[in-house]
């Protein structure tokens, strides 16, 4: 249906481009149909669909329209394995971002991923999201639902006076939760079997 209605709609618009009224592809027609509808052209046909001799015009050909169909159909996939981590880091560092700011108001971090604000949702298909505070610090996880998602962990430190923050991915894919960064007094530093990432 997505295709069918992506298809039409490139269809359009391209007429409207060239001007060409009689550019017209059918999508899971026989030659039979094509040939009821439009009887008095010559039809080219392959098992899936037709192209009148108008769009040869164009350079559409039954050879090159299987590679137009598959970029479309690409285009409605789900995200890709690299963009949910990437979303999944994304979240991650607004927590980062968001604890900075509760303590500024609140002088204290909060353990709660909904009073952040950020209408993250606890459990997703591909994520749980949660948070740990302990004494002068938070950790925002991004624990991974999916064998082959890496998981992520954010850390807010007390410095002074000031937060400071850090990032850290899981070197592995998999349902492992990251080991807590670490700050030792001067620096910030992931723990083993995970890197940093710049936020």
């Amino acid at each position: 249906m997505l295709l069918n209605r992506s298809f039409h709609q490139l269809s359009r618009k391209l007429r409207r481009i060239y001007n060409y009224p009689n550019w017209q592809i059918g999508l899971n027609c026989t030659e039979q149909e094509c040939s009821r509808k439009h009887p008095r052209k010559q039809i080219f046909c392959t098992s899936s669909f037709c192209v009148l001799p108008s769009a040869f015009f164009l350079g559409i050909t039954p050879l090159t329209l299987p590679v137009f169909f598959t970029i479309v159909a690409q285009s409605q996939w789900p995200p890709t394995l690299k963009a949910q981590e990437s979303a999944a880091k994304q979240y991650v560092a607004a927590m980062n971002k968001a604890q900075q700011a509760y303590y500024i108001q609140n002088t204290g971090f909060t353990s709660s991923v909904s009073n952040l604000g950020l209408g993250i949702k606890p459990d997703t298909a591909n994520y749980q999201y949660s948070i740990n505070t302990e004494n002068k610090v938070v950790f925002n996880y991004a624990v991974s639902n999916q064998a082959n998602l890496k998981s992520w962990v954010g850390g807010v430190f007390l410095a002074g006076n000031k937060t400071q923050t850090i990032l850290c991915l899981n070197a592995a894919p998999g349902k492992i939760k990251p080991l807590n960064p670490m700050y030792d007094g001067r620096d910030l530093y992931c723990a083993a079997g995970t890197g940093k990432i710049a936020q």
